[in-house]
C-alpha cells in the first residue's frame, strides 16, 4: 500500500524540490520528501477513517478538529525535530572543540578526529555530524574541505555550520587550527554562560508572576470573600434588603478547585517549553 501511495503522489513530489527536503534532511528523518508526504497521506487515510466512525458516534466538531490538528503536526514534525536536534548538537558543541584542538595538536589528522568523535557516545547528537563528514572522506572519496562544506550546509545548528565554515578558512590560510579551535570553544562556553543567565533571570520573573496568580490572588481572594459576605448581610440587616449574593459558593469552589490547578498545571507545561534540554538533566 505504501508502495502505491509513493508512485502514484511521491514520486511527483520528489522530482520537484520542496520545503520538506532540507528539514528532513537535518532532522535525520531517512526519508525523500515524497516518501515522508506518502507515509502521512497513507497514515492520513487510517486516522480519517476513525475519524469518521468516531464522528458518526460523537460530534461532527471532532472532523473539523482532528483532521487540522493532524495536518498541522505531520507539517511541524520534521522542524520540531530540527530544533530538537540543533539545541543538542550546541550543547556538546564546546566539547566536542577541546577534543578536536587536543586531538590535533598531538598530530593526529582530522578525518581520525572526527571518526573518534563519531565512536563517542558521550558526544550524543553531535557524533553524528561528524559520522556523516567522515563517512564522506572515507567512503565517497570527498577531500576535507568539501566534506566539512556539505556538512555545514545539512547541519541544523547554526553555531556548528559556523564552525565548520571557519575550519575550511583556517584551513586554506595554514592557520594554526589547535588555538583557534580551542579559541572558539571557550567562546561557545561563555556563549552558554550568558544563555544560562538569561533563562535564570527569566524564571525568576515567571516565579515571581506564578507566585502572584497561584498564590496571593486566590489567598486575597479567600479573604476577600468572608469580608464581602459579612459586609453585605450587615447592610442587608440594617436596611431590611435581601443579602446580594455578590460571590456565591460556586465561584469559591470554582476558583479552588479548577482555577488553581489548571494555572499550576499551564506554569509547568510553559516551565518545561522555557528551560533548555541541556538545563534539565
Amino acid at each position: 500500500m505504501n508502495n502505491i501511495t509513493y508512485r502514484l503522489i511521491g514520486k511527483p513530489i520528489d522530482r520537484k524540490n520542496i520545503f520538506l527536503e532540507k528539514p528532513l534532511e537535518q532532522a535525520r528523518i531517512g526519508m525523500t520528501a515524497g516518501q515522508y508526504v506518502s507515509t502521512g497521506i497513507l497514515i492520513g487515510i487510517l486516522v480519517v477513517s476513525v475519524i469518521l466512525v468516531l464522528y458518526y458516534i460523537f460530534s461532527r466538531m471532532l472532523l473539523f478538529f482532528i483532521i487540522p490538528l493532524y495536518i498541522l503536526l505531520f507539517v511541524a514534525y520534521p522542524f520540531w525535530k530540527v530544533s530538537n536536534r540543533a539545541s543538542e548538537i550546541e550543547k556538546d558543541l564546546p566539547h566536542a572543540l577541546n577534543y578536536i584542538s587536543t586531538m590535533v595538536a598531538v598530530g593526529v589528522s582530522m578525518p581520525k578526529v572526527f571518526q573518534s568523535i563519531s565512536k563517542e557516545s558521550s558526544f550524543g547528537e553531535i557524533r553524528n555530524e561528524f559520522d556523516s563528514i567522515y563517512r564522506d572522506i572515507e567512503f565517497f572519496g570527498a577531500d576535507l574541505s568539501t566534506a566539512l562544506m556539505r556538512a555545514a550546509a545539512r547541519t541544523p545548528s547554526k553555531d556548528l555550520a559556523n564552525t565548520f565554515n571557519n575550519i575550511i578558512a583556517m584551513l586554506a590560510a595554514g592557520s594554526d587550527l589547535s588555538t583557534v579551535l580551542r579559541n572558539t570553544a571557550e567562546m561557545h562556553i561563555h556563549k552558554h554562560y550568558r544563555k544560562f543567565d538569561r533563562v535564570v533571570d527569566n524564571l525568576s520573573i515567571f516565579a515571581e508572576i506564578y507566585i502572584i496568580l497561584a498564590v496571593f490572588v486566590p489567598i486575597l481572594f479567600m479573604i476577600t470573600f468572608p469580608v464581602v459576605e459579612v459586609i453585605t448581610n450587615f447592610f442587608a440587616g440594617t436596611f431590611g434588603t435581601e443579602p446580594a449574593q455578590i460571590i456565591n459558593k460556586a465561584t469559591v469552589e470554582a476558583v479552588i478547585y479548577l482555577t488553581i490547578p489548571t494555572v499550576s498545571i499551564m506554569a509547568l507545561i510553559l516551565l518545561d517549553v522555557i528551560i533548555p534540554e541541556d538545563m534539565k538533566t
